[in-house]
């Protein structure tokens, strides 16, 4: 059974994204992964984790990222 295990910027996604990243790769995997029987064979055993990293401990180019740096990123400025 698939395990699909998420890494993210503590405090970044919402619960709403979250809920969302779920859904749609879980879907994704278990179509992919149980092909070419129905996905819906595989999607209710399907495992997701999120775990929220704190910035202090991601590095992003030889830095630790700061909500500066990911803001930068998101903004197509770094």
């Amino acid at each position: 059974m698939p395990l699909i295990n998420f890494k993210v910027l503590k405090g970044t996604p919402s619960d709403e994204k979250k809920s969302e990243m779920i859904e749609r790769v879980s879907k994704t995997v278990s179509e992919i992964e149980a092909s070419p029987h129905a996905k819906d064979n595989l999607l209710a055993y399907t495992w997701c984790i999120i775990e929220e990293v704190p910035f202090e401990h991601w590095g992003m180019g030889g830095n630790a990222v700061s909500p500066e740096i990911l803001a930068a990123v998101l903004e197509g400025k770094a």
